[in-house]
């Protein structure tokens, strides 16, 4: 599985985040979700980008414990093994991959396959892709 963002139908809401946030923390901050949208106006239109996790996998190569793993097509931490050293950051190509409340990485999962990211979107900018 994985997420695929078209800003051509972003609003610039946020919502996604926030929906994100509040599944995964608990609280509805942007700033803990396992995505990151951005909304600025470039000559009068709005322009959106996103930030998503693509599977590439190089922080879990990059994890010196093992507590990364690529699991049943999902991204698991074990918070046990992590020693938030900081390497999955660094090695994360989308920089989405950033450490949480306690210095984790905010990993994500793809929600076991139903993204909340993706339900709450309104205008269906977020999509899941099957891997191929």
């Amino acid at each position: 599985m994985k997420l695929k963002f078209q800003p051509e139908k972003c609003i610039g809401c946020h919502l996604c985040e926030l929906a994100c946030s509040g599944y995964k923390e608990g609280v509805f901050n942007p700033a803990l979700a396992r995505l990151q949208v951005s909304s600025k106006y470039k000559s009068y239109n709005l322009v959106n980008e996103a930030r998503l996790c693509d599977r590439c996998l190089k922080c879990v190569d990059a994890c010196t414990t093992g507590a990364l793993k690529f699991d049943a097509a999902q991204l698991v931490l074990n918070g046990d093994e992590c020693v938030n050293c900081g390497a999955c950051f660094e090695a994360c190509p989308t920089g989405v991959l950033r450490p949480g409340g306690q210095g984790f990485p905010l990993v994500c999962d793809g929600c076991r396959g139903d993204p909340y990211c993706v339900k709450w979107c309104p205008h269906g900018a977020l999509l899941v892709e099957e891997a191929r």
